[in-house]
């Protein structure tokens, strides 16, 4: 298994639903459930890979944790980067709330796998960390620029579009320290919620 950026199309596939098997792994058992060997004849057992290759690719649990908290960062930061469509800055900012609480929904073992690894990836991988680190940072510039159009505009009321945007960041991810979507509060609801303490609450923007 290919683990370069310039992965084939099926490559890329390949890899999408062998780390999607394998959170859903972590998700029933843990982090520091089954070994690696029942891992991969699980992770096997769902998609066709050969458990060898899959060893050869992860050799460690920590290895495979690592591989699918970035996979899973990388998509959410794709996507919100990938926002290009019209709006005002606080209806771009809810898209992106209502994207974000939606990635959370559905990839809530690699968010906490994410949190979990950084720790001791900056100990004893310093170059996966700074990956991760890397991609949180892109994420928080994007957040910076659509405050800081707000704030242009006279929509937002921050005096630091940069602070600002670390106070959203931390926001959104918070959501994976509570919600369950098994509690009754959907999806949109959530949204509605994140949206005003974001939006109204953190930024200042007016209720129309």
């Amino acid at each position: 298994m290919i683990m370069t950026a310039d992965l084939t199309h099926h490559d890329a596939q390949t890899l999408d639903r062998t780390l999607n098997a394998a959170a859903r792994s972590f998700a029933r058992h843990g982090l520091h459930g089954p070994d690696m060997a029942s891992v991969a004849r699980e992770v096997a057992g769902e998609t066709g890979l050969d458990p060898a290759d899959f060893r050869r690719a992860f050799p460690t649990r920590l290895d495979l944790a690592c591989a699918i908290a970035l996979h899973s960062a990388r998509r959410l930061v794709r996507d919100q980067l990938a926002d290009r469509g019209p709006g005002a800055p606080h209806e771009r900012l809810e898209r992106l709330v209502r994207r974000h609480i939606d990635h959370c929904r559905h990839h809530r073992t690699e968010e906490d796998l994410r949190r979990t690894v950084l720790p001791t990836l900056r100990a004893v991988h310093p170059g996966r960390h700074r990956e991760l680190a890397e991609l949180r940072q892109s994420y928080r510039d994007h957040l910076r620029t659509v405050v800081a159009d707000g704030t242009a505009q006279g929509r937002f009321r921050v005096a630091d579009p940069g602070a600002a945007a670390g106070t959203v960041l931390e926001a959104l991810e918070s959501v994976v320290n509570w919600y369950d979507p098994e509690d009754g509060l959907t999806a949109a609801e959530l949204g509605d919620v994140y949206t005003d303490l974001i939006v109204h609450h953190h930024l200042g923007a007016p209720r129309d």
